[in-house]
């Protein structure tokens, strides 16, 4: 039997003998949804020690973590970089968070484990032309040869690993609310106000939440439209020219009065899983989601065309009977999402990694 790590960040070796897990996480992209995952996987395992080597548009706080170091700017440098921090730590596991870092810390070997998790796979995306996807396609399977288990956000990512590889371990990894439990978690039964959270970039599709104004306010709707997030400046335009008010990132206390108030409407195209239809559950909005394959098993409202959505939020904006109805799927939602479940699936993901190299 080989070593094994605990829900609390403890590794035990064959002889029973605990002490931290030594983890190096690695992001190209710390910021927004991707840094706040990081952040939530560090902390649900407390007792091992959490390194970060990053970069991205955010700071993260040092004193979360035992070392903090940026990348270098160059494909090669970072590659450099990577195999030198891994060695120089001498960490357990390599936690790799999105398709670069996925490169950084695959592409060679290096002198620990490395478990990756995608946070979505971009050869996904229902935009790119055929070729382009399948090379991208191509390039993770190549990639899973330096890889010992996957974090997946969702059964659909779960099958696209399978399709890459048999061998390779895939365990899902529940992301969980960014936003603690609020005493009272019941907004108002008539919300009024029409909110999406999220990065203003193609993959959230802000046309489409503009498209799902524009219909519910031909049909009379007169309240607040509201994107919560910052970007692309195009994309704002976009939105203001559409009635749409742009917030840029609120902090947490703003955030949660803002989706207590509001109906959540989901627009991406695809995604991993996003932390932001778990934040709006915690806080009782009623959640309504473009239907995508990473939220098919959700129990969430959903549908695919913008029409459809607008219809589905109409009858929440005439139904205080259906906002109660559809809070409640919220709510179960939450029950699979919950801190103490990501702990274990980490010790697991973890413990996976660790026995496949042992082989």
């Amino acid at each position: 039997m080989g070593e094994c790590v605990t829900t609390s960040g403890l590794i035990h070796d064959q002889r029973g003998r605990a002490r931290p897990l030594r983890v190096l996480h690695v992001t190209e992209c710390f910021g927004a949804g991707v840094g706040r995952a990081i952040g939530l996987r560090a902390a649900v395992l407390p007792e091992a020690e959490h390194h970060l080597l990053w970069t991205g548009e955010e700071t993260p706080t040092a004193s979360r973590w035992a070392s903090m170091m940026r990348l270098p700017r160059t494909l090669p440098s970072r590659i450099s970089a990577a195999r030198r921090r891994t060695r120089e730590l001498g960490v357990d596991v390599v936690h790799a968070h999105s398709s670069w870092a996925g490169v950084y810390t695959r592409v060679v070997s290096l002198d620990a484990p490395v478990v990756y998790e995608p946070h979505c796979f971009k050869f996904t995306d229902p935009a790119l032309r055929g070729p382009v996807s399948r090379t991208y396609r191509f390039i993770e399977r190549c990639l899973t040869m330096n890889t010992a288990a996957v974090g997946v956000l969702s059964p659909d990512e779960r099958a696209i690993v399978a399709g890459m590889s048999r061998r390779l371990p895939a365990i899902e990894i529940p992301n969980v609310p960014t936003l603690s439990q609020p005493d009272v978690v019941d907004g108002p039964r008539r919300p009024s106000r029409l909110v999406m959270v999220g990065r203003l970039a193609p993959q959230k599709d802000p046309g489409y939440f503009a498209e799902v104004v524009a219909q519910l306010r031909r049909g009379g709707f007169t309240g607040d439209a509201v994107w919560v997030g910052d970007g692309d400046l195009g994309l704002r335009r976009m939105l203001t020219a559409a009635g749409v008010r742009v917030t840029g990132w609120l902090g947490p206390a703003d955030l949660e009065a803002m989706l207590r108030e509001s109906i959540y409407i989901h627009s991406a195209r695809y995604e991993g899983f996003p932390l932001s239809i778990l934040d709006a559950a915690v806080c009782g909005a009623p959640i309504v989601a473009r239907r995508i394959s990473a939220l098919e098993r959700t129990g969430l409202l959903m549908a695919s065309a913008a029409h459809d959505v607008a219809d589905l939020v109409a009858r929440l904006l005439r139904s205080p009977e259906a906002v109660d109805r559809c809070r409640l799927r919220g709510e179960a939602l939450l029950a699979s999402h919950l801190p103490e479940q990501l702990a274990r699936a980490l010790a697991t993901l973890y413990t996976k990694a660790l026995s496949e190299e042992s082989e």
